[in-house]
Formats: C-alpha cells, structure tokens, sequence
C-alpha cells in the first residue's frame, strides 16, 4: 500500500508542478538538435537527458537521440540505436581492437550508414518543430572510459555528412563524462581509459587537424570519403566530472551531470531573447568559444556547475494532500450520533416493525383451533380430574399435542424467520442510513455499533430491549408452567350435569385445555422469534461493527502513511526551501477549505464530483484505498491548489512559508532582502563547477553566469542589479515566464589537459599501462597522438 501511495503521490506531485506552472513559458529549442551517445557506458546519460528533456522542452518533437552500442539502448520515440563491434575479451588491446573492427566490417557500417541516414531525414522532418531549420546541433556525450568512444570521429563526422545534406549549418559539441568515483574494481585501467580518450581530444582540437575516410558505405556497398580538413573537430568540448572544483564529490554523482547536459543544450540552441533588462548580459556561444581559447596555448576546455532551487513540488503536494485527508477524517470523527430512537424507525428495528415482522412469521393463532380436532386416547374423566394439566395432556394424547404445535407453529415460524432474512434486510439499511450518509459516515457508523455504554448506541438499544424481551419471555414461561401444573378439577369449564356423558365431559375439557395452554404457548412463541430477531439484529450489529473498526483502522493507517511521507518529503527538500512547509501548507488548507465550505455547504466531500455519497471507496482493502486518494488528489487539483492563496510567486511563498511560525517562535522576521542574499548565496555554492582544475585561478579563466528563471522575478531584478559595475564575470538571465523556481548555470573555460588533475593524477596509470603493451589508441590506421 505504501508503494501505491507514493505512486500516486508522484502522479499528483506532477500534475501539481503542472497545475502551479499552468500557463507559464516553457523551455524550447530554436534549431533541431541531435543527441549521440556513444557506447554502453552511455545509456545512463541517454535516459537521463532524453527524460529531462521530454519534461522540460516544449517543442521536444525537435530533438532526436541516436546511441551508437554494441548493448541495449533506450526504448522510447525519437530514439534510435546502430550497432558497433562487441568488445573482444583482451583488455590489451580493448580500445583499437574496437577501431579496427569498425573498419573490417563492412556490413557493420552498412547498417550504421543506414541508420544514420534515416535520422538526418527524420530530424530534416522534426526540424518543422523548431523556429530554424538552417542550423542543427549535434551533441556528443560519451563516458571517458568506455573503450568506445575511439570510434569518436568516424561517428560524428560520417553523421555530420549526413546532415549536412539536409541542413545548411552543423555545429557539433562535445560532452565527455568523468568517472573518477569507483568502487575499486580496474580503476588502473579505467583510468588509462579515460586518459587516452582525453589525450586523443587535444588532437581533434588542434586547428590543423585533419580526417579523410571512406567512411560512407550505400547499400550496393560503393564506398565514399568523409573528410575534415583544417580545424578543431568540436565548436566546444565540455569535461564534467562526478567531482566539483573544491575536489568534494558531487552528492548526486553523474546525475548533477546530466542535468548540465540538458541546461548546455538548451542554452546552446536557445531562441533569441527579445529584449534584455538593465544588467542582463546575453549568451552568445561564439563569444565564450573566444573566450576560452588562448593563442599559442594547448587545447582549450570548459566545463560548468549547475544548481537550483524550486518550490519543493513533492512535499508540497504530500503535504496538502495530508492536511486534506486529516480534515475527512477529523469531520467524521466529529459528526454528530444521531438520535438513536428516530434511528431505530429509519432502521425498522423500532417496536411496532419488530412487531409487525413477529406476526409475519406466526402462523395464524386461530389454528390453534385446529388442535382441539385431535384424536385422544380413551382415557375417562374421572381418570383425569385429580392429575394436572401436563399429565392430562399426555394421557389424553400421548405427545401428538406437542408434536402438532411444533410441527404447524414453531417449524413454520422457524422457516419463516430464516426466509425474513432480517440481518441482511439490516445491514443493507444500516449502510444506507448510516454508514453511507453524509451526515454521520463510518466513524459514526463504528461508534453506533460499538458495545460502548456511555454512547447512546442501536446496539445499547437492541440490546436493553434483548433484556426486556428475554425477561418477558421468562414471565410468560413461569404462567405457561404454573398453567401446566394446575389440576383438571380446579379448572372452569362446562362440566354439565349428573346425566353428562363421560365422553362429552372429557371433550369439554379438552376444549378447555388445548386454547389454554398453547395460546400461551404461541405467545411464547411470538416473544422467542422476537428475541430471535432483536439477537439477529444484535450480532449483525457486532458484525459490522467488526468491519467499521478495521475499515476505521485501514483509515487511520493511510493517514499515518501520508503523514510519514509527507514529513519524510520534507525533510528531503534541501535547507530553508523546505521550511515550515507542514504550518504553512495546513494553514493554507484550512484556509481552502473555510471557503469552501462556505460555498458548497458542510458536507461538501460527498457530492458526487469528490467522494460520491457512497462509501464503498472506503470499504475494502487497498482498491478503495487508492480510489480515495485519487478522489482527494482531484479535489486537491480542482478546489484546494486552485485558491489564490496557493498563486504566490516563488520567491513571496518562500518568503510566506519562512515567516509562517513567527507569532509562536518569536523571532525575527525574515526580511526579502535577506531571502534574496540567502538563496543567491546557495546558487553560487552549489554551482561550483565540475572538474576539479589545478592553480587555474590565475590564469586564462574565463567565466559567465546563467540563470533560468522569470526575469520579472523580485530576486532576478535584484541579483542583476547587484554588484553591477563590479562583476568578474558576465552574468545573464534566460526568461522563463513564471516559473516556481531558479536555476544557475555556471560556465567556465580556458584551462588545459595539464590543468585537470584527474589527468594530472591519472597519467601514470596510463604511462604504466602502456609500458606494460597495453594499446589505447588507433595503431592500425598509422594514427598517433
């Protein structure tokens, strides 16, 4: 149950992100963009990026994403997959045993000129998505040490040819992952891995370098030249480690990375902003390249650091959704009991139906009639007179007398009693009445069965009027008795006279004893089915009672559960942007639903657009379970969100929610200044970039700053107008309408292969590897680095 809640907790969370975002500019992409992937190492940034992406851009049909492998690769549309040569086994020679491979085997690249082909025309097709079609952008993303990534210029130069078919411009960047945390396991020689591959990019970066290959292959198998002539490979070539700069270890490892990848591509391909405020710098791709390249100095790298802050959409919405589902249960809880007298007729268990339904029963008591028509024994009246009724009886008839009543009144009453179905009939009224009405609900259901004397409970009622019954029942038993042991000759009846005949005396009298004695017995009869019935009704109250307790229960343990993972949701939202989120959000709940009481009326769960009047969805186990919090995730999503007290802008809610507690906690108000300083303070933190560099500071470092966010934004005007005329670096917004939330992207280039330590740190693996005859690069074509 608790991974269904947190299933539909995610679902509601995103339909919240969307709700609270309605109407606000989305992220899109100017020109088609064309994600490579390359080697098996790279799936995990595939689904990553291809997720983000789907999510966040709205003209996303404009990207395509192919993954060059030799495993498995994403399932999803606009994904596409080609073939490359499966690893041999010696690790010796792993990464040129892959490059001469590609080279040998023709139907191989057969199939991947095919697939390459398609995609150039498919992109061609989803370039209809995007405002510009002259231009496409090919990004590159590969892991350092997957072996791989040697086949780097074959790929992304025979893809380039292909696309240069159908677009005017091709620009191609590069992203190259860094794996430096590890378990242990081959870290020598994933690192010589990942050297190489870095080794190998200053070369493709120098201005003169050059590529010509037959690399083009039809399906008649005619071979034609790929070329490159004269310049660096990639328009820029980012390195983003799993560690940052300050040498610490990113907390969510590659997946920082990812989303890094996304924010460079999207900044890359942006759409031109209209118009730029006062301090507002605009990013312009051609100009960073500049930046960081030096004349007369090694290959030029760059990198970036990325952070955010947003309304923790998880916990909020766990949170409402909590606060909603304590207010049901505290309202059925606090129903009222109704009065148990007027219950009991809309039940039919008052005295005058259990009355009717006893006479439903019997048979009909002029029967007894019928008894006096029983044959007798011989026995004489004078034999009769000085014994008692009940020996009477028995000499006159031998049993048959009670035989005949228990045969035509009791068993008839029996079977009747059974066909009136009476527990059924009372269980199927007390869910109508009580149980499924909005006025008293299952508590109130629960509590009216309960054996709890100090409530004025219909199992209380049934059973004071089990006593009164069963107490009659013993009266009318102790007159039948006392009848029974009563003598023939004290009796009054027509004796007749001196010239009676014995036999018409004997008759007289059994006139006389049969009505006697069995009209009490029927009415005892009617008083033991009335006991039966009010027992019936009695147990079948404890009956549902039973249910309505665990049901109550199953009730009380999802709100435990919602409460457990609303607060552990919180506790996950990083720092002050998960403050106070619980006193915030509850007050705004209560708030939502004053008013809304106010407009639809107190029993305004029950309509039929929330909950319904039934309450099957709260009887039954985890399928009810799940239809109740997806009725109250609705109503959350169309009566409680949609308040205006749930449209503040990002930074007004955080500023709302910091200060919620100051009336009791007595302290300082948290000024907007203050905020403002507090999270452009966290957004510079933790976007410190993501290579660790050595004694760059000093020299050739070149940075900008970019935030994502809604540039009419309170914070946005103040962080643009700060510091202005005193910055280092330049600093920049990309506009996004109303967005609840902001993010940075820190850019920053200019460093070397010389100043990354992990290639610093690493280079001896590789130095010793290669003493050792392990091959990393691509003899076989005579090509060194």
């Amino acid at each position: 149950m608790r991974d269904l809640i947190e299933q539909l907790a995610t679902q509601y969370a995103s339909d919240l992100d969307t709700q609270l975002d309605s109407g606000n500019g989305q992220r899109s992409i100017q020109n088609p963009v064309l994600f490579l992937f390359i080697g098996d190492n790279s799936l995990e940034a595939l689904q990553a990026v291809y997720s983000l992406n789907e999510r966040q851009w709205k003209n996303h049909a404009g990207a395509l994403y192919l993954h060059a492998s030799s495993g498995k690769t994403l399932s999803e549309p606009r994904v596409y997959g080609c073939r490359l040569p499966e690893p041999l086994a010696g690790r010796q020679t792993l990464r040129s045993d892959i490059y001469s491979q590609f080279y040998q085997q023709e139907p191989l690249r057969v199939e991947i000129n095919k697939v390459m082909k398609k995609v150039s025309i498919h992109l061609a097709e989803a370039g209809g998505h995007c405002p510009s079609v002259q231009h496409v952008n090919i990004a590159v993303v590969t892991r350092a040490d997957d072996p791989a990534n040697v086949l780097v210029p074959e790929l992304v130069l025979l893809m380039k040819s292909y696309l240069s078919e159908v677009f005017k411009y091709v620009s191609i960047d590069l992203y190259a992952l860094i794996q430096e945390k590890s378990s242990g396991d081959d870290f020598g020689f994933s690192a010589s891995l990942s050297v190489s591959f870095l080794e190998e990019l200053t070369n493709y970066q120098r201005s003169d370098y050059r590529f010509k290959e037959s690399l083009q292959v039809t399906e008649d198998h005619v071979t034609l030249e790929v070329a490159h002539a004269g310049s660096p490979l990639f328009s820029l070539i980012y390195l983003l480690s799993d560690k940052n700069e300050r040498g610490l270890f990113a907390e969510n490892g590659q997946k920082d990375n990812y989303e890094i990848i996304s924010r460079l591509v999207l900044l890359n391909n942006k759409p031109a902003e209209p118009e730029l405020g006062e301090g507002n710098e605009s990013y312009n791709k051609h100009q960073f390249t500049r930046s960081i390249t030096v004349d007369n100095v090694q290959t030029a790298f760059a990198t970036a650091g990325f952070s955010k802050v947003k309304q923790p959409k998880d916990a909020i919405a766990l949170t409402v959704l909590s606060h909603v589902y304590d207010d049901l249960l505290e309202r059925m809880k606090t129903s009222p009991l109704p009065d148990p007298a007027g219950l009991m007729e809309r039940l039919e268990l008052a005295p005058r139906h259990i009355h009717r339904s006893v006479q439903s029963i019997l048979p009909d008591g002029g029967k007894l009639d019928e008894m006096t028509g029983l044959m007798a024994t011989g026995v004489s009246y004078a034999e009769l007179r000085s014994m008692t009724l009940r020996e009477a009886e028995h000499a006159l008839f031998q049993g048959s007398s009670q035989a005949f009543f228990e045969t035509h009144f009791e068993q008839r009453a029996r079977k009747q009693l059974e066909s009136l179905q009476i527990k059924e009939k009372f269980a199927r009224l007390f869910w109508e009445n009580v149980a499924e009405d909005p006025r008293c609900g299952p508590y109130a259901a629960c509590q009216l069965t309960s054996g709890n004397e100090m409530l004025p409970t219909i199992r209380g009622e049934l059973l004071a009027r089990i006593r009164e019954t069963a107490r009659l029942l013993e009266e009318t038993r102790a007159e039948w008795e006392d009848l029974y042991r009563q003598r023939v000759e004290e009796q009054d009846f027509k004796k007749g006279g001196f010239f009676t005949r014995e036999k018409d005396r004997v008759r007289n009298f059994i006139r006389h004893l049969l009505p006697l004695v069995y009209g009490k017995r029927y009415e005892m009869l009617g008083l033991e089915m009335e006991l039966r019935l009010l027992r019936d009704c009695e147990q079948q109250a404890e009956e549902l009672h039973r249910q309505l307790a665990e049901e109550w229960g199953q009730l009380e343990r999802l709100q435990k559960q919602l409460r457990e993972l609303a607060q552990k949701s919180v506790k996950e939202a990083t720092d002050y942007l998960g403050k106070n989120i619980d006193q915030y959000y509850g007050t705004l709940v209560r708030e939502a639903i004053r008013s809304l009481e106010a407009k639809k009326g107190p029993l305004f769960y029950w309509e039929d657009r929330y909950l319904g009047q039934k309450a099957s969805i709260l009887n039954g186990g985890q399928t009810e379970s799940s239809a109740l919090i997806e009725r109250l995730s609705a109503l959350c999503r169309q009566e409680i969100l949609s308040s205006p007290l749930f449209a503040l802008a990002f930074e007004d809610e955080l500023l709302a929610r910091a200060n919620v507690a100051v009336a009791y906690e007595n302290r300082d108000v948290l000024t907007k200044e203050e905020l403002f300083e507090d999270l452009d303070r966290a957004l510079e933190e933790r976007a410190s970039v993501h290579v660790e560099v050595f004694h760059f500071s000093q020299k050739h470092r070149y940075e900008e700053k970019y935030f994502f966010a809604d540039i009419d934004s309170d914070f946005i005007q103040y962080v643009m107008q700060k510091g202005q005329g005193l910055r280092t670096c330049k600093q920049g917004c990309i506009h996004e309408a109303g967005t609840s939330g902001i993010e940075k992207l820190h850019l920053m280039g200019g460093f070397g292969l010389g100043d990354l330590m992990y290639y610093r740190n690493n280079k001896k693996y590789y130095d010793s590897y290669v003493a050792n005859g392990f091959v990393f690069h691509r003899r076989e074509k005579g090509v060194s680095i």
